[in-house]
């Protein structure tokens, strides 16, 4: 069953500089993804004017990804390390209960745009560290690239989750097609441009959830910039 979540049901709050945009409307209780998509818990998108910042309290302990569509953006926690993540990279960092993390638009005449996500962890594991990649546009071209997995393979951010979280940058025309193993569901979001998930044309803001199905399958219909989470 695929379902879609389009943008405009995105709960939408703009404060001095920033603006979000909340894929999973946590204080909605008539939401049915009130509570995330399976391992999944959030899924803004972040807009932040020249300086502006805003911060995140996580109430338990999560796994944060942000990824950097443009600009560029300084990520402060409460135990003092601080990291530069820009245009094209991913960061991961592990936020246990109590914590908090402040992220900065590093730029004092340029607008930044950033998607950011909590996982569940399914371990504790205080080895991990936070950590970011780069993943050039010339290795997301037509294809499905790694960017987040369980054991960081090819590269990709070690999460403490059986998710694969994949990136993918797509000519008009341009076909692809992801396998999901008996159980796992899939989380599928347009950064930009517009798709067809088999017959649901999808636009810029538009998610939809996979479960049950095979596989996902997409056609790109103009120039296009997915991102992909297999879950379990």
């Amino acid at each position: 069953m695929i379902t879609v979540r389009s943008a405009e049901a995105r709960r939408h709050v703009h404060n001095t500089g920033q603006d979000t945009w909340m894929t999973f409307d946590s204080e909605n209780a008539s939401d049915p993804l009130q509570l995330g998509f399976r391992t999944l818990e959030s899924f803004n998108e972040e807009g932040l004017a020249p300086g502006a910042s805003f911060q995140l309290h996580p109430g338990k302990d999560l796994e944060i990804l942000t990824y950097v569509s443009s600009g560029a953006l300084i990520q402060e926690d409460s135990s003092g390390v601080t990291s530069v993540l820009e245009t094209g990279e991913c960061g991961r960092s592990s936020a246990p209960r109590g914590t908090s993390h402040r992220t900065i638009n590093g730029s004092l005449t340029d607008q930044a745009r950033a998607f950011q996500f909590c996982i569940t962890p399914d371990r504790q594991d205080p080895k991990l560290r936070g950590e970011k990649r780069r993943f050039p546009l010339a290795e997301r071209k037509g294809l499905l690239r790694l960017i987040g997995s369980s054991d960081g393979r090819n590269a990709s951010l070690q999460l403490r989750q059986d998710v694969r979280m994949f990136s993918s940058i797509l000519d008009p025309g341009q076909h692809l097609i992801h396998e999901l193993s008996s159980g796992r569901g899939a989380w599928l979001h347009v950064v930009k441009g517009r798709i067809l998930l088999v017959d649901h044309p999808l636009r810029a803001g538009d998610g939809a959830s996979l479960v049950g199905e095979a596989a996902v399958s997409l056609t790109a219909q103009e120039p296009s910039e997915i991102l992909l989470f297999d879950l379990p």
